[in-house]
């Protein structure tokens, strides 16, 4: 991230990673002097643009020109200014569609254009004849009253913070003409639309990845403005958004069809006390476990020959998750809710998953059981994981349970009549039986490494993983960490 250090009068950057803040050019000393980074100097630089081949460019205010910097060794050069091309006091700068820099020339009430390549500077909208006043209209005839800040559109079209008439102006990427987006010659904090809203000297704007328009004003401090124009984001900035590839060939819309219509199936499966005839082309090239089953001339682990055309039977697998099985093998459909709009059980359409070796329809289970994960049930989770013999939701739930550990007040309490644990925390009701100690001892575990945050907390939470165990005289004994976690 590069920092315009208008105030110290230099250009500075910081690697996010670390924190590390660096100087790339200019020392602290105000002047104007081409150079290579520290024998630099700006007089209060200003506004930051980067194109794609990663010249950094910077409105230097009080010197009244830009300057470009390589972002390599930080040599700065003067691009355009210094009295010859009449900018007075620049200050917002932003790259449009055509890579040409937009820049608002603060006191010069206007907005100007530079073509990089060929140094050369029109004006866009305004005039630096006039005077500073307001005016919506073609290009020359609008005015402006010191224009901060800039931001352009996939469309050319250019956001105005047009500070000392408290409005946010936009110039029309075709043809130019000027147009108030919201705001009046009042001064305030109101929000609405249009002219009811109201900006106290608007001083950056800014386009986010969305299109929303971000805008920072000298009075209002402690608040960011979002004016909502319709504005496309440009063309870096907008989402990216992958098409999702087909892994079949045919489109798969006529698999879908394949699955409705039974005529042409040569394999039947008997499951749940429901029978699904189906392709043995379509599922083994869309799961290597089908694959196997047939390549063997006969279901492995399941009842019935393929090879004898009898059905196969699918033992320990619900009716309905093997329909959304069938469903993404054949049309590539993933469930939009966890239970498949099936009614499935908590983990039950991963297992299935797993098991067939869907690989993508198990990874998308195991993000919906991530998402489904909240303080009142993660702990049935965890024993449901445990319980389906799902290691991956198993350590989801664990995970979740360390990244959550302080809102949890918990209790284990071992019952030898039932040779079962139980926990409760204070955001759930009753207590959930676990199956074995190892569990809880895993939970504990995660529990206190969640807590490490806290050094009281996890002083406490380590020396308690040695079970402080008590003997509550009713054929329970107690290991508490309820006072580590509180």
């Amino acid at each position: 991230m590069l920092v315009a250090d208008t105030y110290n009068h230099a250009l500075r950057k910081v690697t996010l990673r670390c924190g590390t803040v660096s100087t790339l050019a200019g020392n602290g000393e105000e002047g104007y002097a081409d150079g290579v980074g520290a024998a630099a100097r700006f007089n209060e630089p200003w506004g930051i643009a980067v194109d794609a081949q990663h010249t950094i460019f910077v409105a230097d205010s009080e010197n009244h020109c830009l300057r470009q910097v390589s972002a390599g060794d930080g040599a700065v050069s003067t691009l355009v200014g210094y009295a010859e091309e009449g900018f007075n006091c620049p200050m917002g700068l932003a790259l449009d569609t055509d890579s040409h820099l937009i820049v608002d020339d603060f006191l010069n009430h206007c907005i100007r254009k530079v073509t990089t390549a060929e140094r050369r500077v029109t004006t866009v909208a305004g005039s630096a004849e006039a005077h500073a006043a307001f005016a919506d209209g073609a290009a020359s005839a609008a005015r402006f009253d010191g224009p901060s800040a800039v931001a352009v559109d996939c469309n050319n079209n250019i956001l105005v913070a047009d500070r000392c008439n408290n409005r946010i102006r936009m110039i029309a990427g075709k043809g130019g003409r000027v147009t108030t987006v919201a705001g009046s010659a009042e001064k305030g904090k109101v929000d609405g639309t249009g002219p009811s809203v109201r900006f106290s000297e608007p001083i950056s704007v800014i386009l986010d990845e969305w299109g929303h328009l971000l805008v920072l004003e000298m009075n209002n401090t402690g608040s960011v403005r979002m004016v909502e124009a319709s504005l496309a984001p440009p063309e870096r900035l907008a989402p990216k958004v992958q098409p999702v590839k087909s892994p079949l060939a045919i489109p798969l819309e006529d698999y879908s069809k394949l699955l409705e219509n039974a005529a042409l199936a040569d394999v039947t499966f008997a499951v749940g006390g429901q029978r699904f005839p189906a392709h043995r082309c379509v599922l083994a090239a869309r799961s290597p476990y089908f694959r196997a089953m047939f390549e063997s001339g006969k279901g492995t682990h399941e009842e019935g020959s393929c090879a004898a055309g009898q059905d196969i039977v699918i033992k320990d697998v619900s009716a309905g998750a093997f329909r959304t099985l069938l469903r993404f093998l054949y049309a590539h459909t993933l469930p939009e809710e966890e239970d498949c709009g099936q009614g499935l059980a908590v983990g039950e359409m991963a297992r299935v998953a797993d098991r067939f070796q869907a690989s993508e329809l198990y990874v998308h289970c195991v993000e919906q059981f991530r998402e489904g994960l909240a303080v009142v049930n993660v702990v049935a989770r965890v024993v449901q994981a445990h319980d389906s013999g799902l290691a991956g939701l198993e350590e989801v739930a664990m995970q979740y349970l360390k990244a959550n550990a302080l809102a949890f007040q918990v209790i284990f309490v071992r019952c030898v009549y039932l040779d079962t644990f139980a926990v409760s925390c204070r955001a759930s009701v009753g207590h959930i039986p676990i199956p074995c100690v190892p569990m809880v001892m895993r939970m504990m575990m995660c529990l206190a490494e969640g807590c490490h945050g806290d050094a009281r907390r996890a002083a406490r939470a380590s020396r308690d993983l040695a079970f402080d165990h008590q003997d509550l005289g009713t054929g329970c004994h107690c290991y508490c960490i309820a006072h580590c976690l509180c």
